[in-house]
């Protein structure tokens, strides 16, 4: 299995002075035969990640290397 990393652009964060940043939601790391079992897996541990809004659909996958 391979590992990837889980990201979306949806969402924002606030800087100290409360001014809205876009930027990506980093989830997580999951294992996976490839990409779409990955976000399978990732989302199956972390259900929040759905409950909170988040689309699935949107998610961006990449495998990471392996070293």
């Amino acid at each position: 299995m391979s590992e990837y990393i889980i990201y979306t652009t949806e969402g924002f964060t606030q800087d100290p002075n409360g001014n809205d940043i876009e930027n990506c939601q980093m989830f997580g790391i999951a294992k996976g035969k490839d990409k779409v079992e990955a976000k399978e897996n990732l989302i199956k541990e972390n259900p929040w990640i759905i409950e909170a809004g988040f689309a699935p659909a949107e998610f961006i996958v990449r495998q990471l290397a392996d070293v």
